[in-house]
Order: C-alpha cells, then sequence, then structure tokens
C-alpha cells in the first residue's frame, strides 16, 4: 500500500486516524498504533514482519541485556550480537546477490554449499530493511554508549520501529526524539494538527504523481532508447532523474510528516532544498538529512572524523560515502556513485583547507555544485559502464545537439521542475498552506486531481534500498 493510493488517502488512513481517536489511552492506543503499523507493513509480502520483529526482539533484548552487564566484555558482547543480526539480515536480503558469485572458489575449494546469484532474485527485498536496520542500531549503539536508558516496555519499543509514517523510506528518527512523542500520543498527550498535517501530505502527493513520475517517465523514455545519446537526451537522463529522486523521495517525506502531523507527532525534515546548496559538504547537510547525520555519527566520527590530519581525514570521507552509496544499492555503480561524491566532499575540505581564504560567490558555488551532483546522478540511475561514459561523453559537448525522442514539452517541462528545485523556498521555511485556505484548496486540487488521473500507482524510489 502506498501513501498516494486512493485506497490509503480514502480508507487506511482515515480508518486509522478514527480508531486512534476512539481507542483509549494508554496501552490500547498504543497497540492501536502497533497493529495498524503492522497491518500496513504486511500490506505486499506478509513475512516481512517476521524480519521486523525479528530486529525489534533482538534490538530490545540486546539493550536491557548490555545495559545490565556487569563487565564491559559482556555489554560489548551483547553489542556486537546486536550488530551482526541487523547487518547479517541486511547483508542476506540485499546483498547476497552481490556476494555470492567472489565466493565461487570457495565452494568449489571446500565444498561448501552456498546458494547461487539466481536464488537471492526469487524473493523481493523486505520493504524498508535498510532504513529500520539502521533506526534499531542507533538506539542500541547509543544504549551501548550511555547516551540513552534501555526501554522496558516492549510495545513501545515496537512502536519506535515499525511506526507507520516512517517505516519503510524514513526519515531515520532517532530514539530519543521520536519515542518520547509515541508514548506522549498514546496517553493522548499530543495535539493533533491538522491543517499543517493535511497540506504537508497534500504538498507529498502533489509532488510525486505531478512532478517525479513524470520526470521518471521522460527519463525511462530517454535511457531505454537509442544508445547514441545527444547533447539535450543526455542532459535529460542527468538532469531528470535528479529531479526524480529529489521529488520523489522529498514528497514521501512530506506526506510522512504530513501523517505524523494529524497524530500530533513531529518527525524530523529529511530534505532542505539539497540542490541550492553552495558546496558539496552543504549539499550533504541537506540531501537525506537523517541518514547523513547516521553515517556521521556511526561512522565517520568513530573512524576518527577530522581530528588525525588532512590524509585520514579525506579517507574517512571516502570510506563512508563509499559505504553510504553501497547502503543504497547491492551494485557497485552504487559504489562507485558514493565514491564520487566522496571525491567530491574530500576535495572540497581539501581546498578549503589549502586556501581558506578563498570563497566563491554564492550563485557560481551553487551552479558548480549543481552541475557535479547532477553529473553523479548518471552513476545512480544507469548500471551500464559503457552506457554511463557515453552519457557524460554527450552531456560535456561529445554529440550533437537534438531532441531525439524528446519534444519541445519535455524540455520545458524539466526546465521549469530545475527551476523550482533552485529557487523555491524550502518547506521548513515556508510551509505549505501558510497563505490560508485558498492555498490549502489548491493543494488539494492539485493532489486530489492527480490521484485521480494518475495512470498507474508508481513505488517511491528509496522503497528498493
Amino acid at each position: 500500500m502506498l501513501f498516494q493510493s486512493s485506497g490509503f488517502l480514502f480508507i487506511f488512513l482515515p480508518l486509522f486516524l478514527l480508531c486512534m481517536a476512539l481507542a483509549p489511552a494508554g496501552r490500547p492506543r498504543a497497540l492501536c498504533i502497533l497493529i495498524f503499523s503492522y497491518l500496513f507493513y504486511s500490506g505486499s509480502e506478509p513475512y516481512f514482519l517476521l524480519l521486523l520483529l525479528t530486529s525489534s526482539v533482538v534490538d530490545y533484548t540486546a539493550a536491557i541485556r548490555l545495559s545490565r552487564a556487569r563487565t564491559p566484555r559482556r555489554r560489548k558482547a551483547w553489542l556486537v550480537l546486536s550488530i551482526c543480526v541487523n547487518l547479517g539480515l541486511l547483508g542476506f536480503y540485499k546483498y547476497g546477490g552481490l556476494i555470492v558469485p567472489y565466493l565461487a572458489p570457495l565452494r568449489d575449494l571446500l565444498a561448501v554449499p552456498l546458494p547461487n546469484k539466481r536464488y537471492f532474485m526469487t524473493f523481493a527485498l523486505p520493504a524498508g530493511i535498510s532504513f529500520y536496520t539502521f533506526q534499531t542500531m542507533s538506539y542500541t549503539i547509543d544504549v551501548y554508549r550511555g547516551r540513552l536508558s534501555p526501554e522496558k516496555s516492549f510495545l513501545g519499543f515496537c512502536n519506535y520501529v515499525a511506526y507507520l509514517p516512517q517505516l519503510i523510506a524514513g526519515p531515520i528518527e532517532r530514539f530519543g526524539h521520536l519515542f518520547p512523542q509515541l508514548h506522549e500520543m498514546a496517553l493522548k498527550k499530543t495535539k493533533p494538527q491538522w491543517s499543517a498535517g493535511l497540506d504537508r501530505l497534500a504538498l507529498g502527493v502533489a509532488e510525486k504523481l505531478l512532478i517525479a513520475d513524470s520526470c521518471g517517465l521522460i527519463v525511462d523514455i530517454v535511457a531505454q532508447s537509442n544508445p547514441e545519446q545527444s547533447f539535450l537526451t543526455a542532459w535529460a537522463v542527468a538532469l531528470g532523474f535528479g529531479m526524480q529522486i529529489l521529488f520523489d523521495f522529498a514528497a514521501y517525506t512530506h506526506m510522512a510528516i504530513g501523517i505524523s502531523l494529524l497524530l500530533g507527532v513531529k518527525l524530523s525534515e529529511n530534505f532542505l532544498s539539497p540542490y541550492q546548496a553552495p558546496n558539496p559538504q552543504q549539499f550533504w547537510r541537506r540531501w537525506h538529512v537523517t541518514l547523513s547525520n547516521w553515517f556521521r555519527d556511526y561512522l565517520f566520527i568513530p573512524l576518527g572524523g577530522s581530528r588525525k590530519g588532512s590524509f585520514r581525514t579525506f579517507l574517512n570521507i571516502f570510506i563512508t560515502f563509499a559505504l553510504c552509496g553501497l547502503w543504497h544499492g547491492a551494485g557497485w555503480n552504487f559504489v562507485a556513485w558514493g565514491v564520487f561524491h566522496g571525491v567530491l566532499v574530500g576535495g572540497y575540505h581539501l581546498i578549503k583547507r589549502i586556501f581558506p581564504r578563498i570563497t566563491l560567490p554564492r550563485f557560481l558555488g551553487v551552479g558548480l555544485t549543481f552541475l557535479l551532483v547532477q553529473t553523479a546522478w548518471v552513476l545512480f540511475r544507469i548500471t551500464d559502464a559503457g552506457q554511463v561514459g557515453a552519457i557524460w561523453k554527450a552531456m560535456f559537448g561529445g554529440a550533437p545537439v537534438s531532441l531525439g525522442v524528446l519534444s519541445p514539452a519535455d524540455i520545458l517541462f524539466l526546465a521549469l521542475v530545475t527551476a523550482i528545485s533552485l529557487f523555491a523556498p524550502n518547506a521548513q521555511k515556508r510551509w505549505p498552506g501558510s497563505s490560508g485556505w485558498p492555498e490549502s484548496v489548491l493543494l488539494w486540487a492539485l493532489a486530489l486531481f492527480a490521484v485521480f488521473n494518475s495512470p498507474q500507482i508508481n513505488q517511491f524510489i528509496y522503497f528498493q534500498f
């Protein structure tokens, strides 16, 4: 079930809100949250619930046990167990098909029975596994570090892991931010924000169906056409996918935040106009903010951060972004995309250390960062290295300027969407519907038009991660 589907908007969500309103405060209301979260999650594959429950049980138990352990060794053992189970499940389902071919010599040498690559293509990737795995790991690590006390209520912890609005694609919430709000909501102490929530939900529906899916259609047509790309078609792939993934993921965040506001819960902002960033470092402080912060706090800083000299800083950045790329998908193109951004951010740090007083004018910084980010998106969208090279060559003058399979309307649409991404204020600074009821009516008119006129309902891009 998808947020932008009519079944969710007009049946599931109203029923959820009604049951939450009627449920008595305390345990019955907390149970209502969990039941609807599990119903929502099990909509595609019921067995996914077993993985979600496994992660919840392991991390709930590990946190309690390590907090009670009397020796550092036992504390660390419980932490290692939690991390191994979580990363083991993630690795098996998401990266099994990528890793197994490299283990073939071991299988032949030791006669170890290993599944082949086709085996991993027989089942679907569990929805949201990368997101809730990182969320539960952050909880256990923070308990180990002494930053949190372990939660005693298993029901409450399960709600933190499976909270319906952000379960599938984030934001990746920290326990200290989300759980207290869920506890207050169960006690009916939160105040629903109906106007703000509905406006944010409508904005997300409109962005997904009218902008992201339209950009995706253009990119699919161009990418599947003749591999001989022109200057315009190559840029249509890069810009089109850059706009698609921004508005697709930002739309999910808008909807998740909007649904939560209807319950009186405030989720973290995840996108802060990233294409308006003046440098690569700022881009990653604005793009998928909760993931960037996760890698910073649980990988980059433990590696040494920027405290051990220029070379070590660059190496830590490189490792962090390579793993960030791998987090996005089981393909070497994702690793290459991560390395590309690691070089950009590392190079920016190096330049700032060598020339600390040199600062580009903001419009030049934004333009250069935007150009580099869009160039990198080709690696994310296209898996064939030869096709990536052909598109890059065409983008930078190695091909004639022609429309190819594009229409003038496609070019105009991509130009308009690009302008929106570069100049429109962020929803956090300029809240949708802040001009009053006329703007709210317009938002919902666009959203309802999109829902009832979309030829098909497409999944969010980040559902595959």
